[in-house]
């Protein structure tokens, strides 16, 4: 069996899985309630979060299948990217526990992971197939050709989706995360009236810009006046028990016609990629992934194109470390073993996934 950790972010993960790559047991640790006041993560307080939560479970995690650390042959960590105090708490603990045990860490790329987390639920993907790797800190278009075999085809030029997301929620006065928020607030409103606009419209890229459909939310809701700045943060519930009728229909409107916008921002993306490609398997991954309103776009979409196409579970899609320990077996199960000595790994705050240059 192998451990993998994933503490890339806010959330502490923790997986075992046999040689096969079938995830035995997954365990995540969510640090959601300490930072929803702070309308987004505090790098400080998760880094702590994480010193504390890894150890407990990691004895859940070998208690519950009554194993001992000796059973295991190999640990697999996240070692980029990430916020750098979260990364180094992981990467720490996994070279101590493989210093211990005399087995191998393996460093994964969170990228990595997450491109290859589809696999987790979908016996029929195959390589190769588009990917568009879309969360809290990334927007990427890959075209994944095999195993440690990708093409960087477009990616954000400024805010990511997830964190478009969540600054929008910010904007109409919810706590983080935002992405659940939206999808709330957007079936309070089935037909949304507000037409923003689609970045980089009639531009010949695969990129994508969130910044500028951002601003125009930011606009629409200090013309609405339900921009809020400054201002306790409220959850969902908080919002039904808002007396004022109108006001709730104005920031649901606004909600559900900036998730319209990102549905079609997704679609048309991923559209341009397949008649480029040419490939005829897509999938969507990363915690964005748990959107139902853009897996209906993409779905429709493949239909339409006549491709598959392949989402994670929603256990999948966020941060976890199945799709850490996932990719390490790929690995090993390929014949690559020659790690770098576990006391030399160390983390970074940048993925050499994510800093390919963009080839189309």
């Amino acid at each position: 069996m192998i451990l993998a950790i994933e503490t890339s972010c806010d959330d502490s993960a923790v997986a075992l899985l046999n040689l096969n790559g079938d995830v035995i047991i997954s365990q995540i640790s969510s640090q959601i309630e300490l930072h929803q006041k702070y309308g987004g993560i505090v790098p400080e307080i998760a880094s702590r979060k994480h010193l504390t939560t890894l150890p407990l479970l990691l004895r859940s995690l070998m208690e519950s299948h009554d194993l001992n650390l000796k059973d295991l042959k190999a640990i697999a960590v996240t070692y980029a990217p990430g916020l750098i105090g979260s990364l180094l708490v992981g990467v720490s603990y996994a070279k101590t526990l493989a210093w211990m045990l005399n087995i191998p860490v393996i460093p994964i790329d969170h990228l990595e992971g997450h491109l290859l987390a589809p696999f987790l639920d979908n016996k029929e993907i195959r390589f190769p197939y588009l990917a568009l790797i879309a969360s809290g800190g990334h927007t990427h278009l890959i075209q994944a050709s095999g195993l440690g075999d990708y093409k960087l085809l477009g990616r954000t030029m400024d805010d990511a989706a997830g964190e478009a997301y969540d600054k929008v929620a910010k904007m109409l006065g919810f706590q983080y995360p935002g992405g659940p928020l939206i999808e709330q607030l957007t079936a309070c409103c089935p037909e949304p009236t507000i037409t923003f606009p689609v970045p980089l419209k009639g531009k010949k890229t695969l990129n994508f810009s969130f910044s500028g459909l951002k601003t125009a939310v930011r606009n629409e809701a200090i013309r609405q006046k339900v921009y809020t700045e400054g201002q306790r943060l409220i959850t969902f519930e908080e919002y039904l028990d808002i007396p004022d009728a109108d006001r709730k229909n104005r920031i649901a409107n606004i909600a559900a016609s900036f998730q319209k916008i990102m549905t079609v921002i997704m679609a048309e993306r991923m559209a341009d990629a397949l008649k480029k490609t040419g490939l005829k398997q897509m999938a969507l991954t990363g915690g964005v992934a748990a959107n139902t309103g853009i897996r209906a776009s993409l779905s429709r979409l493949a239909t339409r194109r006549g491709v598959q196409v392949f989402f994670p579970e929603v256990g999948n899609c966020t941060d976890n470390a199945a799709m850490i320990g996932y990719t390490a077996v790929q690995y090993m199960n390929g014949g690559i073993t020659n790690f770098e000595p576990v006391l030399n790994l160390n983390a970074s705050s940048k993925s050499p996934i994510g800093l390919m240059d963009i080839q189309v």
